[in-house]
């Protein structure tokens, strides 16, 4: 079952790939030399969206774990070369939450003892409120105790979305929920600077990249790479025209300053425009 963040999230990056489709095809009057690989790489931009669509599903996956420990609704985790129980805060190395009857499955036949694991989609999670209640539609992210989720309250790695309400009277009780695993990066701190520096950090730790989140990690380098490479070309352009017809008509010198200035400002907002982009696009 598709959720609308979900949807939204998908039209959001299909947008946001067309959008750099436009600005390469932009960049063919300023780089002529390089449009055929700037025509490979809009070609992979576009077929990366699509294909993505089809490697998101919720399916479940096979797997053994460290002394087959584990239980329905409990976070699993890979560390040391193999699969276990998650026993810790913002684990960056989730792989999906035990499932008792996934909607699809693909199990090896050769594994004796093993547990069916969801990456993606709905599930049903163990959760604590023991870092605050549990509200439809606040990430999910592991904790110290072992399997279960909480409430994330800071940036870090995150489990998915809870989809129901968990307030027991007891905040030390276990219950379950559901929740939408979507293992990514989530970035609650609203300081710009402390979130692309989080985002750096976390894709570094993190062994394990949806195609949808590797998807994001290339918008945003085109987006960058190509507001840049516009703002520069463009500026540089019309710098070395505005030279020559200061040198052709000295008495002109204040309009050319102008042009300059005006195209330097230009140039700017590009640029920032293209980070604006990218950033939305990894933190979205």
């Amino acid at each position: 079952m598709l959720t609308v963040s979900w949807v939204l999230e998908q039209s959001f990056l299909t947008l946001t790939a067309t959008i750099n489709f436009l600005i390469i095809v932009s960049m063919y009057k300023f780089l002529p030399k390089s449009k055929n690989y700037l025509l490979l790489i809009s070609i992979f931009v576009l077929f990366s969206v699509g294909k993505s669509f089809a490697l998101e599903t919720n399916t479940a996956f096979s797997l053994q774990l460290k002394d087959n420990i584990g239980n329905a609704g409990d976070i699993v985790t890979y560390k040391d070369g193999q699969y276990s129980i998650s026993a810790e805060k913002y684990d960056t190395q989730m792989f999906g939450v035990i499932v008792d009857k996934p909607i699809t499955s693909l199990e090896d036949i050769n594994l004796t003892d093993y547990k069916l694991v969801s990456s993606f989609g709905e599930a049903v999670l163990n959760v604590s409120n023991r870092d605050g209640e549990i509200k439809e539609g606040d990430y999910i992210t592991s904790s110290d105790i072992p399997g279960v989720g909480v409430r994330a309250n800071e940036s870090g790695q995150i489990l998915g979305i809870a989809l129901e309400d968990y307030s027991p009277s007891n905040s030390e009780d276990i219950g379950q929920i559901l929740v939408f695993v979507d293992i990514k990066t989530s970035f609650i701190d609203k300081k710009i600077s402390k979130n692309l520096l989080e985002i750096l950090k976390t894709s570094l730790t993190s062994p394990f990249m949806t195609p949808i989140e590797a998807l994001r990690y290339l918008l945003a380098i085109l987006t960058v790479f190509a507001s840049f490479v516009i703002g520069f070309s463009s500026f540089g352009k019309i710098t070395g025209t505005s030279v020559e017809a200061l040198g052709r008509n000295p008495m002109a010198g204040n309009s050319i300053r102008r042009v300059v200035i005006f195209n330097f400002v230009l140039t700017v907002i590009i640029m920032a425009v293209g980070l604006a982009i990218a950033y939305f696009v990894l933190v979205l």
